[in-house]
């Protein structure tokens, strides 16, 4: 679990970006986010992300830290675009077929689902990849060959029938959502792999020291950013800890009925709200020992 998440990790290396200055990695990540959000152009979204990459390369960082960024949201990215394709209507039509439902399909599909859900401790890895074949297995369904024959009135019997429609603007759409989402995840990652949280408080507090003069208390925010961004890794090493401790006792956070699923969360979530308490109070009574006020 600890291994999968990619934000508050920081990646030694002797890159020039790692050299940076933070107050230029923070400002030019900033604008470069807002950016992102405001163009709307595929080409202008497409050259972004190779200029990305292009920037990952040269950071030596390995490209797979930053892919595991995308694994917590692959599955709303994916019906997000799935949608996007099926029911947006803007722009010309490129394809249209009839989509059929009949029970000898909704029983493949079924039996694949079931294999899919039961097979996460034989195939941990590549989850969303299994999915996928699931999918494009109950597409290939309405055209391949072996399932047009004739096995029984009572399983081939239409249960409905639907049109889809594909436009070149669905098509589009989704695609500028894949390159804005991917390289906004790879450049929030970037700014964590390649800066320690001690340089990311220096860059916050040095860009925010005009408002000291408005008395804001610059160093105590900046403190409190590193601190939350310093125990990101440790919280998911102690939650990995208690997952493991409670899976040698017998629970199942996989298989599990969906009360038995809320029940062990909370086994989850209480300790970890606990252990996150005393170690805010250690740090609280540290920094007081040592004359933070």
């Amino acid at each position: 679990m600890g291994n999968k998440i990619v934000f508050g990790r920081y990646h030694n290396s002797n890159s020039w970006f790692h050299r940076l200055d933070p107050r230029t990695k923070l400002v030019g990540i900033f604008i470069l986010m807002i950016a992102l959000f405001i163009a709307n152009n595929f080409w202008v979204l497409l050259g972004a992300f190779g200029a990305i990459l292009l920037l990952i390369i040269t950071t030596k960082t390995p490209l797979l830290n930053f892919l595991k960024s995308i694994k917590g949201i692959a599955f709303i990215l994916f019906f997000t675009i799935f949608f996007q394709i099926i029911f947006s209507r803007k722009g010309e039509m490129i394809w249209e077929g009839n989509f059929t439902l009949d029970l000898f399909r909704i029983l493949i599909v079924l039996i694949l689902l079931i294999i899919f859900i039961f097979s996460k401790r034989l195939l941990p890895k590549a989850r969303m990849l299994q999915f996928l074949v699931i999918v494009a297995v109950f597409f290939l369904l309405q055209y391949f060959p072996i399932f047009n024959l004739d096995f029984g009135n009572f399983l081939t019997k239409e249960l409905a029938t639907y049109k889809i429609m594909i436009y070149d603007g669905g098509l589009y759409t989704s695609l500028k959502i894949i390159l804005r989402v991917m390289s906004i995840l790879f450049i929030s990652s970037l700014l964590t792999l390649t800066t320690k949280p001690e340089e990311i408080t220096l860059g916050i507090e040095k860009l925010l020291s005009p408002l000291a003069k408005l008395k804001v208390n610059v160093s105590t925010f900046a403190m409190m950013i590193s601190i939350a961004l310093r125990y990101i890794p440790t919280l998911i090493v102690q939650a990995n800890k208690i997952l493991r401790s409670q899976a040698s006792r017998g629970v199942d956070f996989v298989e599990a009925k969906l009360g038995e699923k809320i029940k062990q969360i909370i086994s989850l979530l209480v300790p970890m709200f606990v252990i996150a308490y005393n170690q805010a109070e250690d740090l609280a009574n540290a920094m007081e020992a040592r004359g933070y006020v």
